[in-house]
């Protein structure tokens, strides 16, 4: 209501002089609220919103930062519903919407990490925390959140996570990774009655590729053995690098069979594509290399039944059988490749 229309409601009153200049004075500072919260909206480095309380309801309000942050118009938030679910990365939008559906219900999780997707490609993480503005009788008026740029932070975060669960020289998993993913195996294999295999793999005479042509060549050597052991493998396979020329590969859900005859088949034919994998040359700086490997392996529950039992039986049939095979020489490349 205008200073005006409110002391002319009665034709005829005129309004105290004294009264009209404190309703002018109040609507200034009103005007001037408002439009310092606006510049500070404008200026703040996160996203503002407001949203329905209503599962895929409309947006209310979205603040100019959100153009930044994900390359929209905030104007396109309040025209289009489903804005919401064209940005969020594909892979968390089920995440997203369970969580929103959750908050709803219960008024928790208040916030969560997701990442959105730009029209330039750009992955973009942001931490959504989300609050309920309600009436007097506690009814859900609007949802109000904040959007803050977590994408530095979370990155860097995830290559702390590589780096601690991946070898640096092959990007295989490490042992930790393996240990992790074979102890969730076994809780497997114990409650559904199934196998899992683990596969010590060692490379023949790689000290001598080391002494003989560096450990330039070496580390070469080691990230294509890796590349050959991760491409031999099926999908549902996991192969890790546990140090210097060694490498574990396990096998998981694997049906037994009758006294793991069907277990010890699979073993077989993967053990067979590795074989097959390694009798290629490798093709490096000092010509072709060819690089034999021994592999020993263990199967849950026929020979262990536990990691560390597993892990001694297959190291034990690794060394019986690098001691059975004829002594490699793989230091006399050829060269003209």
């Amino acid at each position: 209501m205008t200073i005006d229309r409110a002391f002319h409601s009665e034709p005829g009153a005129p309004a105290p002089e004294a009264m009209r200049e404190r309703l002018r004075l109040a609507e200034d500072r009103a005007h001037e609220a408002e439009a310092r919260y606006d510049a500070l909206l404008e200026q703040l480095p996160v996203v503002i919103y407001t949203y329905s309380p209503k599962l895929d309801g409309p947006t209310y309000y979205m603040s100019p930062f959100v153009e930044t942050l994900l390359g929209v118009s905030p104007q396109l938030f309040l025209d289009n519903e489903e804005i919401w679910d064209e940005l969020i990365h594909p892979e968390d939008r089920e995440r997203a919407r369970v969580d929103y559906e959750s908050y709803l219900r219960t008024g928790a999780p208040e916030g969560g990490e997701y990442r959105y997707l730009r029209a330039d490609g750009q992955v973009v993480w942001v931490y959504d925390r989300s609050s309920t503005i309600r009436d007097a009788d506690g009814n859900a008026l609007y949802i109000q959140g904040v959007m803050y740029d977590i994408t530095p932070t979370k990155e860097a975060e995830l290559r702390m996570q590589h780096l601690a669960h991946h070898d640096q020289l092959t990007g295989l998993p490490n042992r930790a990774m393996y240990e992790e993913h074979l102890g969730l195996a076994l809780a497997r294999a114990r409650r559904d009655g199934l196998a899992v295999a683990m596969l010590f793999l060692d490379l023949d005479e790689f000290k001598s590729i080391n002494d003989t042509h560096g450990h330039p060549v070496g580390d070469e050597v080691l990230k294509q053995i890796a590349a050959r052991l991760r491409s031999s493998i099926r999908d549902t396979d996991l192969v890790a690098r546990t140090g210097g020329d060694e490498f574990l590969i396990l096998l998981a859900d694997l049906p037994p069979g009758a006294d793991g005859d069907v277990a010890h088949d699979t073993i077989a034919s993967v053990v067979m594509r590795l074989t097959r994998a390694l009798e290629q040359p490798l093709v490096l700086r000092v010509g072709e290399l060819v690089v034999s490997a021994s592999v020993g392996w263990a199967v849950y529950p026929f020979d262990a039944r536990d990691p560390r039992g597993l892990f001694r039986h297959a190291d034990e049939e690794m060394y019986r059988r690098k001691r059975e095979r004829p002594r490699a020489t793989p230091i006399a490349p050829r060269r003209g490749a």
